[in-house]
């Protein structure tokens, strides 16, 4: 029995010392004493006092403790994790607002005259957004993740985990959502979710695109389909243009009359689209034109012929070519005009310092003849991807064939409104300084 009564003064001094840790000071006691009377102005005045005082409190962590903590160099895990990503994907914003969540309940309990419903209602509250600022901080660190992974050298492009990020973050809202509204209406989490599984269908009908949306977005930022920034173009859609946008939901491509198409992510899988980023890492952008030579220009010529076209720039490789493409034919051949043409044109390709040549395809060939005409295809890269740069390039070569085009004895194909060859003169070679030498030298330049 003497050791029961001296454990018990032990005893009590210790509850009445975890008592005193809890008991609100004189002052905060003083300063609430004229709103007791009135239970409602009480649980308002509080309520506003509380808010204000999270809201300092989260001031002050923000900006006085957890800031130039970071910039001191303690919250640097790596060299791939600097403060600005901290800052820049506000995961030092949610580090500061629990710690202020956790001081406001704290300060919840010193506070005197409070009803006890009140108090248990103010607690779910705080625990309530202490569940949905944890989820924040969950998310805001995925965030992190992608960014230091999407810089990783092995990597090297933005937003790789990206998908999986979004995806993560729908799970985490929807499960702090539910344990969200269990903490303020006290029930269990059970309660909810077994409820949830009776309007399943029901979600899975109003949530369909979302959902398509959120599994399309996986397969677009780790199959690595789109970036911000490409040139993408959707056939049906009325999308071509620039990716400004690659959200959870939606697609925003800014089209190049400057409207702006929105998508669907989940359109990027289930229909074929172009992307031309490809096009601009390989720093050429390709030519495919054809020009259609009236086929009864088409004919032979003399060897006559083929020394004066021999005095021109860049010929005498163009006839060796020919004569080459024609040696294992049928005894007799001579090289046509046509023929002609068309490696001259690809010599000025080959000669032409904004052209490509290996690795790209530069090819110049006769297509399927048509009424039209013979199809003359040229398919060659452009050393520049700009689109003015690209057209103004092609334009000038072309300019230059269509002027040349004389001298070899053919014309392009008119319709016979527009053109009727009146005399076989017009098939005449045209060799003239007037007519060819001035237009040859560009073909040096």
């Amino acid at each position: 029995m003497v050791v029961d009564d001296t454990k018990k003064p032990e005893s009590s001094s210790t509850t009445d010392s975890a008592k005193s840790i809890f008991e609100s000071p004189q002052w905060l006691e003083d300063l609430l004493k004229p709103f007791e009377a009135s239970p409602i102005l009480y649980a308002v005045v509080v309520g506003g006092a509380l808010l204000l005082l999270l809201w300092l409190i989260h001031l002050f962590f923000r900006f006085v403790i957890v800031r130039p903590l970071a910039g001191s160099g303690l919250f640097r895990i790596s060299r791939w994790i600097p403060v600005s990503d901290l800052v820049k994907t506000k995961v030092l914003s949610s580090v500061s607002m629990l710690l202020s969540i956790m001081v406001v309940g704290i300060f919840l309990q010193l506070l005197p005259g409070i009803d006890d419903h009140f108090i248990d209602l103010a607690d779910r509250l705080v625990t309530a957004l202490g569940i949905f600022i944890v989820a924040q901080l969950i998310v805001r660190c995925g965030r992190l993740m992608d960014v230091v992974y999407s810089r990783f050298p092995s990597v090297g492009r933005p937003g790789a985990l990206r998908g999986y990020v979004s995806v993560g973050s729908f799970l985490v809202y929807i499960t702090a959502l539910v344990l969200i509204v269990s903490e303020i209406l006290d029930r269990s989490p059970v309660y909810f979710l077994t409820g949830l599984g009776a309007v399943s269908a029901i979600l899975l009908i109003l949530f369909r695109d979302t959902l398509l949306s959120i599994f399309a977005n996986v397969i677009v930022t780790t199959g690595d389909l789109v970036r911000v920034g490409d040139w993408i173009q959707i056939p049906g859609k009325n999308a071509d243009g620039y990716v400004i946008d690659v959200s959870l939901n939606v697609v925003k491509v800014q089209n190049f009359d400057k409207t702006v198409a929105v998508l669907p992510t989940y359109t990027l899988v289930q229909e074929s689209f172009i992307n031309y980023r490809g096009m601009y890492n390989a720093g050429g952008r390709r030519i495919k034109r054809s020009i259609l030579l009236d086929q009864r220009t088409i004919r032979s010529l003399s060897e006559a012929e083929i020394e004066r076209l021999a005095s021109l720039p860049l010929m005498d490789k163009a006839i060796d070519l020919e004569r080459k493409a024609i040696g294992g034919s049928v005894a007799g051949d001579l090289p046509t005009n046509s023929g002609l043409f068309r490696q001259y044109v690809e010599v000025y390709l080959e000669a032409h310092p904004r052209i490509h040549g290996d690795p790209f395809t530069l090819l110049v060939r006769h297509l399927d003849p048509t009424p039209e005409g013979l199809p003359l295809q040229v398919y060659c890269f452009v050393d520049d991807t700009a689109w003015a740069s690209y057209e103004a390039i092609q334009a000038t070569i072309f300019d230059h064939f269509f002027s040349v085009l004389s001298a070899f004895g053919l014309r392009t194909y008119q319709s016979e409104s527009d053109f009727a060859e009146t005399t076989p003169v017009s098939r005449q070679l045209d060799v003239s300084p007037e007519g060819m030498l001035g237009t040859g030298g560009g073909a040096d330049a």
